[in-house]
């Protein structure tokens, strides 16, 4: 087995270079905004002093006076802002210039930040993708070696019957594994679904909150220097203007709502698995038959093929004592099996009744059918007709054990290329007190 352990390794402080981290479009209208306020002239140079932008007149050089202050990543300089005024009317010009630089600053660092959370998110993704490839891997080895043993077995039934029965034993546990393998997978792209858009709303707010947090300081900083309250009311106004928090303040109401709907989403997907397993249930109990039916179809629908769909067609059942989480198993194989039907178009209908003294539950498919010298086969072990690794062969053997041990039987009826339907009774006695389940 391999016990390799996968680890995830962030290489903080890599090169890069400024006009990887920051944009022309991000630097160019806080320049422009800058020129307006005083400065003459404006530039941010890179690590080479080369102009990454730059707004202004192009006044001689002996006419004006230069302020520049570096621009840092990850702690190191890595360019320059550098902004030119007129010697004799420079008036606040150094305060513009340091609020100007500390606005790029927190560009730059908040555009770092992203850049590592994306190579972060995309090397787990990956990292995840490659732990899913080698657990497929190992249930693919594993299922060779109980084929394997099968084989041989076949010609030593005498001698090892004793193994064999342990043997079988392991490889139904191994189907029910397999199937929760299938669920997870499917119910692990349902969930990353609405959690990924959840994580890329909260990062999106944490920069609103950075612009939040820039407007509140700025306003302390006016407020400090006494301004006064009509010229506070302009500049304010104006500041509230340039870091567009009249659209934060919207579009978080609107990142706040998605991102609820989104951990209900999740919410509710794992309430469905966690009902179908019935972790907290044990033994038998009087379970609603259309209910465990509605909940397997809720959690496989996540196999569910492109263009495929479920027909309901349930009728009022009473209660019926059983092991509910077998039952669900039995339902979630049979329903498996009629999504490997057909490619295209696929439609299954899931339908029950109670009819004579017997609850009735059907699964029919409209796939290519099963040929007639391999429907007498169906319900052997190991017996599968798709490729290694496709199918352990042990899903209808199964669901047929799971089915008579609630004292009922299972029937196949199918013709190659019109479908199949597979048709489940559940002996029930009418007793003087019936609850029956009228939804």
């Amino acid at each position: 087995m391999n016990t390799r352990k996968h680890q995830v390794t962030f290489v903080v402080g890599e090169d890069r270079r400024l006009s990887q981290i920051i944009s022309r479009a991000e630097i160019e209208p806080l320049l422009r905004s800058l020129v307006k306020a005083g400065p003459v002239r404006a530039a941010v140079l890179d690590e080479d002093q080369l102009p990454l932008c730059s707004q202004g007149d192009d006044r001689p050089l002996e006419q004006l006076r230069e302020i520049r202050h570096p621009l840092l990543v990850e702690g190191e300089p890595q360019g320059e802002l550098v902004i030119a005024v007129d010697t004799e009317t420079c008036g606040s010009a150094e305060a513009l210039a340091l609020l100007a630089r500390d606005a790029l600053q927190l560009t730059i660092t908040n555009n770092l930040k992203r850049m590592l959370t994306t190579e972060m998110h995309t090397t787990v993704v990956q990292e995840s993708y490659d732990q899913l490839v080698e657990t497929n891997q190992q249930l693919v080895a594993s299922e060779g070696r109980y084929r394997e043993l099968a084989k041989s077995l076949e010609l030593m039934v005498e001698e090892r019957t004793a193994e064999l029965q342990k043997a079988y034993s392991r490889m139904l546990q191994q189907e029910k594994l397999a199937a929760v393998g299938g669920l997870a997978a499917g119910m692990a792209h349902e969930i990353n679904t609405p959690n990924g858009f959840v994580r890329s709303n909260l990062a999106t707010f944490s920069r609103y909150f950075e612009r939040m947090k820039d407007a509140l300081y700025h306003c302390q900083l006016l407020v400090a220097q006494n301004v006064p309250l009509d010229e506070l009311r302009v500049k304010m106004a104006l500041h509230r203007k340039e870091l567009k928090l009249d659209y934060i303040i919207s579009d978080t109401a609107e990142l706040l709502e998605q991102s609820i709907d989104g951990t209900e989403r999740i919410a509710r997907i794992v309430a469905d698995l966690k009902s179908f397993s019935h972790v907290d249930e044990s033994g038998d109990s009087d379970c609603d038959l259309n209910s465990e039916l509605e909940r397997t179809l809720t959690v496989i629908a996540s196999q569910l093929p492109s263009g495929a769909s479920f027909v309901r067609d349930f009728r009022p059942l009473p209660l019926f004592g059983c092991n509910p989480a077998l039952l669900s198993q039995a339902f979630l194989n049979i329903i498996q099996n009629a999504l490997l039907s057909r490619d295209k178009a696929l439609e299954v209908t899931v339908s029950s009744k109670l009819e004579d003294d017997a609850i009735v539950i059907r699964i029919a498919d409209n796939g290519s059918g099963i040929p007639a010298h391999n429907l007498t086969r169906v319900f052997e072990p190991f017996f599968t007709t798709r490729d290694v690794g496709r199918g352990t062969g042990m899903g209808l053997t199964v669901a047929r054990e799971i089915v008579r041990g609630a004292g009922g039987t299972i029937e196949i009826d199918s013709h190659d290329g019109s479908g199949t339907t597979v048709t489940i009774r559940l002996p029930y006695k009418q007793m003087a007190t019936d609850g029956v389940n009228h939804e």
